[in-house]
């Protein structure tokens, strides 16, 4: 398991209202910076990301979070300096879960900084990172009224299928 942090993945983003974050891919050390982004994010945000009510994340998954290999697991965060210290607004991921064989994919954005081209632009990083490293396709259930998510795969011009079970979407992206 490669474990070397791979710096070559760092750059700015300019947002639409000319706000810059800075890209990078998650360390160990974010693990407080991940609680903290929970904590700001609106309920309905919460439950976009994890599609169930969260008020805590577990100790093991904040670990399984922050600790990854880079490759068949992948995270980009999106940091800000805010009120003098660091923090994050925005968490793209993807994992191969090999009971599934399948690569999930997640991303969440602060409230306050949505509908900025952030989402969008982490989102197409990382399945370009993802390609780089063998996938060619992801999966993640979204709730199926979540049209944010639909829309920035429509942007991204992504080959998407979508099977929808109830409240819940299965998302099949094919890069």
């Amino acid at each position: 398991m490669n474990n070397a942090y791979p710096a070559h993945y760092e750059t700015s983003f300019q947002l639409k209202d000319g706000r810059v974050v800075f890209l990078r891919p998650i360390l160990q050390s974010d693990e407080y910076l991940v609680v903290d982004l929970l904590n700001k994010l609106s309920p309905d945000a919460v439950y976009l990301r994890f599609l169930r009510p969260v008020h805590a994340l577990p100790e093991e998954l904040l670990h399984q979070l922050t600790h990854i290999n880079y490759t068949t697991n992948f995270a980009l965060v999106a940091a800000i300096e805010e009120d003098g210290r660091p923090a994050l607004i925005a968490v793209a991921r993807y994992g191969y879960d090999p009971d599934e064989r399948i690569t999930d994919f997640a991303i969440v954005v602060r409230d306050d900084w949505q509908r900025g081209g952030l989402g969008k632009f982490m989102l197409g990083g990382l399945f370009a990172i993802g390609r780089e490293h063998g996938v060619t396709r992801f999966v993640s259930i979204i709730d199926s009224t979540n049209r944010a998510m639909k829309q920035v795969l429509r942007e991204l011009g992504c080959t998407v299928k979508y099977s929808y079970k109830g409240s819940a979407t299965q998302v099949e992206v094919l890069i």
